[in-house]
């Protein structure tokens, strides 16, 4: 079974009729296995969530074997169902924003000043800060400066995943989007000094 390379144990499986577990597809995966769970790993950050997806792929890529031409590598179709899938959990995750804005909440320190109040200007805070990236960002700023801030994925791993080719891949998003940002906060504050006034 080493012997043989994976497009030999993709062809034997097909062969076999493509459906079901075969021992063909069991060692293709198993080859694979520890790689994919590494990507995830990369975006997830957590063995088990990482787990969670390499399992997802394995499974698209089950179902899908048969539309695999050969063109390429098993691993880079892998990665490319891999990245699928990871843009899926990262997009699912930032639906979530309020279970999320609730988590942060709650992790905030409690002082004694910290009251009812705070706890709404804290609200407050995150409501303007995803209006700003909703009003101010495109798309893709939009996507790398919450997979970079809010999910702590690397730019060179945002820059992989979404395919980026310019020169500075995610970080040249970053440094747009910072400078949005700062303008819309720069407008936001003087609107407040004047309403103050």
């Amino acid at each position: 079974m080493q012997a043989l390379s994976d497009a030999e144990l993709v062809a034997n499986h097909l062969a076999e009729g493509g459906t079901g577990t075969t021992v063909w597809l069991q060692e293709l995966f198993r080859r694979h296995y520890s790689r994919v769970v590494t990507w995830c790993l990369r975006i997830a950050g957590d063995r088990d969530e990482a787990n969670d997806l390499a399992q997802g792929v394995f499974v698209k890529a089950h179902r899908h074997l048969h539309s695999f031409r050969g063109e390429s590598r098993i691993s880079t179709w892998l990665y490319s169902i891999t990245r699928s899938e990871c843009m899926n959990y990262l997009k699912s995750r930032r639906s979530r924003p309020d279970d999320l804005d609730e988590e942060l909440l709650e992790q905030l320190p409690a002082g004694p000043e910290s009251g009812p109040e705070e706890a709404l200007d804290r609200r407050r805070s995150v409501n303007l800060a995803r209006e700003f990236l909703e009003q101010e960002l495109d798309e893709i700023e939009k996507l790398v400066f919450t997979m970079h801030y809010g999910d702590d994925t690397p730019l060179d791993a945002i820059t992989r995943l979404l395919g980026l080719k310019n020169r500075s891949g995610a970080k040249a998003y970053i440094v747009s989007a910072r400078r949005k940002l700062s303008r819309a906060i720069g407008r936001w504050k003087a609107s407040q000094d004047r309403l103050d006034a």
